[in-house]
């Protein structure tokens, strides 16, 4: 008599999106990402800056970390220096995937030899198409070599299981940068303001200033207004209220080049806005300078 034994499966990777080595330059900015899927980084030289849950942390070589899915991430380089990662994007609802989340992990030999073997095949597979980021884009080889795909599977699943059965890591808040301390926000809001007083003439969204800082909008906007009490838009308008003013004394713009100078799509809108911030026209504005 032969009995079957069903398999019991810890990890199941159904779908890849990305494996890709990638160098961050010294001076490498980003808006960060958002998707749903999982996605590990793990640093193979110097330190980076990664994003997670509005907080900074510190990665070091050897570590890596994981991003679950719709968590907003970013990594960016650390004290101004280079640093080289791999990166992977896959798709995984095994529940535990929970076992890495909030944590850095510290790769031994044989998870560090599985994650290699993944960048290398993932190498012969696919063509690399990457556009403006997050958008990566994986493109079958007409040569791949056979199997290639289930060994980057296999190898995957096998690299989680031995981290699983270490367990060695820290808790990210134990590496966490001084992202809630008030000078660090200090320093956020004064980039935040240097910012808009540069761009103020360009059509501004919340999304460019927050890009520009390599934070969320959600960020953005806390920090902001703990920092000064008042709205991002709301300064931004009143720096382009500032500047109004300013040009309409030295009369050599009619309204509707001001208008466009400090970044309003049309005349109408600038004098609505005009009028509710100082509760004059334009007109009566430059009327009252004349008196």
């Amino acid at each position: 008599m032969f009995q079957m034994h069903s398999l019991e499966l810890i990890y199941s990777v159904t779908h890849l999106v990305n494996a890709s080595s990638y160098h961050i330059p010294a001076h490498y900015t980003s808006p960060g990402e958002r998707h749903d899927f999982w996605e590990l980084v793990y640093v193979d030289r110097g330190e980076v800056i990664v994003w997670a849950n509005e907080n900074e942390y510190l990665l070091k070589a050897g570590e890596m970390v994981f991003h679950r899915p719709n968590e907003y991430h970013n990594v960016l380089p650390y004290c101004g220096k280079p640093a080289d990662i791999i990166v992977i994007a896959f798709v995984c609802k095994s529940p535990q995937m929970s076992a890495f989340e909030q944590r850095f992990i510290m790769l031994g030999g044989a998870e560090k030899d599985c994650l290699a073997r993944i960048v290398k095949e993932a190498e012969k597979t696919y063509a690399f198409f990457e556009n403006k980021p997050p958008v990566v884009r994986l493109i079958r080889r007409e040569d791949a070599p056979t199997g290639a795909e289930q060994l980057i599977r296999c190898e995957l699943e096998q690299m989680l299981i031995y981290m699983l059965r270490r367990n060695e890591s820290i808790p990210m808040k134990v590496r966490i940068l001084s992202s809630n301390s008030a000078n660090h926000n200090a320093a956020l809001t004064q980039r935040a303001e240097d910012f808009m007083r540069q761009h103020y003439g360009e059509r501004l969204t919340l999304k460019d200033i927050a890009a520009s800082l390599n934070i969320s909008v959600s960020q953005l906007k806390l920090v902001f207004r703990e920092q000064t009490g008042t709205s991002v838009i709301g300064y931004l308008t009143d720096l382009r209220m500032k500047e109004a003013k300013r040009l309409i004394r030295e009369n050599q713009y009619n309204f509707t080049q001001i208008a466009d100078i400090v970044g309003f799509e049309s005349i109408y809108y600038f004098s609505s806005r005009f009028k509710r911030i100082t509760g004059m026209t334009p007109t009566e504005y430059a009327r009252t300078l004349r008196q």
